[in-house]
C-alpha cells in the first residue's frame, strides 16, 4: 500500500475527529490506522487544527481509564517517552503510576535503554558526550550540510545531514565502556526516519560501539537502509566512498 503523506494524514485525522468529538488517540489509530504522533505533536494539536474543543472524557478520565490507556499505547510503542505519553494521552505518567518504569511493567514491556545527557549522570560523561556530538556535527558540515536538532514526534533528531541529493537523518552515539548499538536505537532511528519520510540514516559512533553480529553494520530495512559508521570513517573521505 502506498504510504500517506503527512498531510494526508491530518486531512483524515482532522476529518475523523470533527465526525467524532471524544474520541481517544487509540480510537483514532484503530479506525483510521494511523497513529497521531505521526502527524501532530500531540491529540490536543490535532484537536485544536480540527476546531474541535477536548471533550471532558479527554480530560476528566479517571485514573484507571487513563492508565488502561497508557498500557495499550506502550504495547503498541514499545520505545515512547514519558513526554510522548503526556502530549499524546494527556497522561501525567508520574502521577497515575508513580515512574515510567512502573508504566511499562504493567504493560509487560522491557523499558527500552536510553543515552541519559541530564540529572543522574556523572557531568563528566554529559560533557564528553556533548563534545563527542559537536565534534561530529562539525565533521558533517565539511563534508555537506547539516541541520542539528530536529524535532520530530518521535522525538529530537541529532541532525540532518545532506550530501548531494542525498539526505540522512544521523544520531550521534557516544557509547563507551559495554555499551553497544542494539536494536533498540536502530529502531528508534527508523521511527524518526519515516517520520520525516528519508530513507537512509546514519548511527555514528565509536569503534568498540559497533554491534556485536557480524556484518550488522549495513542494514536494510523495507526501502530503508542504516549505515553504522565511526568518526575514523569520515576523516578524508567523502560520504560516498563511505556508504556506496
Amino acid at each position: 500500500m502506498e504510504r500517506r503523506t503527512i498531510e494526508e494524514k491530518k486531512k483524515i485525522l482532522i476529518g475523523y475527529i470533527q465526525k467524532h468529538p471524544g474520541c481517544t488517540s487509540m480510537d483514532i489509530k484503530r479506525n483510521t490506522k494511523i497513529k497521531v504522533e505521526r502527524a501532530y505533536k500531540s491529540l490536543k494539536d490535532a484537536y485544536g487544527e480540527a476546531g474541535v474543543p477536548l471533550s471532558k472524557h479527554l480530560t476528566k478520565r479517571s485514573k484507571e481509564e487513563q492508565k488502561n490507556d497508557v498500557i495499550s499505547f506502550i504495547k503498541n510503542n514499545p520505545n515512547v517517552t514519558t513526554s510522548q505519553i503526556r502530549d499524546i494521552l494527556m497522561v501525567n505518567v508520574p502521577r497515575v503510576f508513580g515512574t515510567i518504569l512502573v508504566a511499562y511493567k504493567e504493560a509487560n514491556v522491557e523499558y527500552p535503554q536510553r543515552e541519559i545527557t541530564s540529572g543522574v549522570r556523572d557531568p563528566k560523561v554529559i560533557k564528553r558526550c556533548l563534545a563527542y556530538e559537536k565534534r561530529i556535527v562539525s565533521i558533517l558540515k565539511e563534508l555537506g550540510e547539516v541541520k542539528p536538532k530536529v524535532r520530530t514526534s518521535k522525538g529530537i533528531v541529532d541532525c540532518l545531514f545532506k550530501y548531494d541529493d542525498r539526505n540522512f537523518v544521523v544520531e550521534i552515539k557516544d557509547f563507551r565502556g559495554r555499551n553497544n548499538i542494539t536494536k533498540s536505537q536502530i529502531k528508534q532511528l527508523i521511527e524518526y526516519m519515516r517520520d520525516l519520510n528519508i530513507k537512509e540514516g546514519l548511527i555514528i559512533c565509536p569503534k568498540h560501539s559497533f554491534p556485536k553480529r557480524k556484518n550488522s553494520r549495513n542494514l536494510f530495512i523495507g526501502d530503508s537502509k542504516i549505515n553504522i559508521i565511526s568518526e575514523e570513517d569520515l576523516w578524508g573521505r567523502s560520504i560516498n566512498q563511505i556508504l556506496r
